[in-house]
């Protein structure tokens, strides 16, 4: 099918090819996908992101419904790809047994609780334990974290990212239990 626009300017070009070819192309994602919400997103996604494109998109080439019939397909494939990658891991998930199922007489003082969180904490620079110190156990603001050891908020903030993102990987099993510590704290 070949757009028969006149020489128009571009947004009013576009506009017509999106009332026209939205709603044949939200069904052509019906061959995909059968959520018709998710079809409408899909399209619109591709729409918008020709929008983005509209000073170097050719509204006037015969390849241009073509184009966008391939961006709704290949939309419409990399979203199922992302469902399935969805459900393996919620497969895995759930087949892995939370830590106080694999070990259920293990019982945790408060002492190994910290020492599991210090032997963490070691692996990190002096710089970033120090600011994760003074945050959670001090209870010190990032301004007056900065202030103290000389450096930006911004650098705090990242410090304290990095931290918690180690402490995430390396604790994931006894999360629920520090959760709880830092509760208290």
């Amino acid at each position: 099918m070949k757009i028969s626009f006149q020489k128009q300017p571009k947004e009013q070009t576009f506009k017509q090819l999106y009332e026209e070819f939205y709603a044949p192309f939200v069904l052509y994602a019906k061959r995909f996908i059968d959520d018709k919400e998710t079809r409408e997103d899909i399209v619109s996604d591709v729409f918008t992101s020709l929008w983005d494109k509209i000073d170097s998109f050719d509204f006037q080439s015969d390849t241009a419904l073509g184009y966008i019939k391939m961006c709704v397909k290949n939309s419409c494939l990399n979203y199922l790809k992302h469902q399935e990658y969805e459900w393996n891991y919620a497969e895995v998930i759930q087949k892995k047994a939370p830590i106080y199922e694999v070990e259920p007489d293990s019982v945790y003082t408060l002492d190994e609780l910290y020492r599991m969180l210090y032997e963490t904490l070691n692996k990190l620079p002096e710089s970033y334990r120090t600011v994760f110190i003074k945050s959670f156990f001090e209870g010190k603001t990032h301004a007056e974290i900065a202030e103290e050891m000389n450096l930006s908020v911004k650098s705090i903030n990242r410090y304290k990212q990095k931290t918690m993102e180690l402490l995430r990987n390396e604790l994931k099993d006894y999360l629920p239990l520090f959760l709880l510590l830092f509760a208290k704290i």
